[in-house]
């Protein structure tokens, strides 16, 4: 009979004993994080074709020109901003000091100026995301007195992000 005892408590304490461990241990959670990030993209329209050569027209009582691109859409996955480059002198006539200032535009507002002398600082195009804006470059140049050629370039640059 003690025999039969020992027996039994052996087969009980042999099965906890071979119990598996995950039935004694308590719940595990474990949090698993998913990140990505999209870069900012923009796809652009011209008018008249990019690197356009926009004709500027001569007012010989005011001796100025003036000339505004055919434009351009840009769309953005994100509120962009932009800058002009100054204004860069390619010919005009010799010993001619001429003042200029180019204008970023989206239809009539105002968005950013330079001139020879500066760059503009990065200014928001105040667009919506996804969603075409409508953007131009107007170039006034003042002391236009002498005969002869006048060409200037300006760069916009549409900031990724």
């Amino acid at each position: 009979m003690n025999f039969k005892r020992l027996s039994i408590a052996t087969l009980q304490a042999l099965a906890l004993g071979l119990m598996p461990a995950a039935a004694l241990a308590a719940d595990e959670t474990d949090t698993v994080k998913f990140i990505a990030t999209v870069p900012g993209a923009c796809t652009y329209a011209y008018t008249k074709g990019k690197g356009e050569s926009v004709t500027m027209t001569y007012n010989a009582s005011a001796n100025t020109l003036a000339g505004e691109s055919g434009g351009m859409t840009a769309t953005c996955n994100f509120v962009a901003s932009a800058t002009l480059g100054k204004v860069t002198k390619l010919q005009e006539p010799a010993g001619l000091t001429t003042t200029t200032v180019a204008t970023l535009k989206s239809g009539e507002t105002t968005i950013a100026t330079s001139s020879k002398s500066a760059a503009s600082s990065a200014k928001s195009i105040a667009n919506t995301a996804g969603v075409a804006k409508a953007l131009s470059v107007k170039l006034d140049v003042g002391g236009a007195t002498a005969s002869g050629t006048y060409e200037y370039c300006v760069v916009l640059t549409v900031l990724n992000s």
